[in-house]
């Protein structure tokens, strides 16, 4: 199996994407961490029973949070083979002359802070173990500034930034940075908001994951700094 006897710790596991990647990972032989403000599902809360998944309450926004969540991982396995930042969120509007600071605040934090945290504690433990692969979600709107989403579309542009120049930092240790950038994925949240839409467009999940499980695989050792189109139709 492609992952087994990796230790990944997967953020936003929990939810739509993040879960599906869990199982996959687990389906591969991986030991996962789940590092989520909410526990996952029944599935994985299965595999955690056998010893597969575990989860770990964590604030991603929160350094502190993140540093505890980092030496646990390092005390329970020992070392940590794979971050996958999945976590974020998405809203659409105000525009930019009606945007309350706390809503842009939040949106910068959550979709762009809690990866640079996540990123900056796990790579002393990559360096020191001279392996490393870093996966994170941005979006296509990362690429170009839309009307309506000045925030999302800042904080997903930020997390291209900081993958390539993260690539760029760890090159020598054997520590790949890449992301994904997703249209509009498949999610039951998605198909509620956007009930008119043509889902069959849209990024299936299991695709992205698809993806994201071969830039953490040493088939794609000599990928890095890249920030792959997920787009299908959407």
């Amino acid at each position: 199996m492609e992952m087994d006897g990796k230790v990944a710790v997967v953020t936003g596991g929990s939810g739509a994407i993040g879960s599906r990647l869990v199982q996959c990972l687990a389906d591969e032989g991986a030991t996962v961490v789940v590092a989520d403000s909410r526990a996952p599902h029944d599935d994985a809360l299965a595999l955690a029973s056998a010893g597969t998944v575990r989860y770990v309450e964590t604030d991603i926004t929160s350094e502190k949070s993140v540093i505890s969540l980092v030496a646990g991982v390092g005390k329970g396995h020992g070392r940590l083979d794979a971050l996958f930042n999945v976590a974020g969120g998405f809203r659409y509007g105000p525009a930019v002359a009606d945007l309350a600071e706390a809503d842009w605040d939040n949106l910068l934090q959550l979709n762009l802070k809690s990866v640079f945290l996540c990123i900056k504690h796990v790579l002393p433990v990559m360096k020191q173990q001279n392996y490393g692969r870093i996966v994170s979600v941005a979006a296509r709107s990362g690429l170009k500034g839309d009307a309506m989403v000045a925030p999302y579309a800042v904080s997903k542009g930020g997390v291209i930034l900081l993958t390539q120049t993260t690539a760029e930092e760890v090159k020598d240790y054997d520590i790949t940075a890449n992301a994904v950038l997703p249209s509009i994925v498949d999610t039951p949240a998605n198909r509620e908001s956007m009930a008119d839409s043509d889902f069959a467009a849209w990024v299936a999940p299991e695709d992205l994951v698809a993806v994201m499980m071969f830039l953490a695989s040493e088939r794609a050792r000599a990928v890095t700094g890249a920030a792959i189109p997920v787009y299908n139709r959407a």
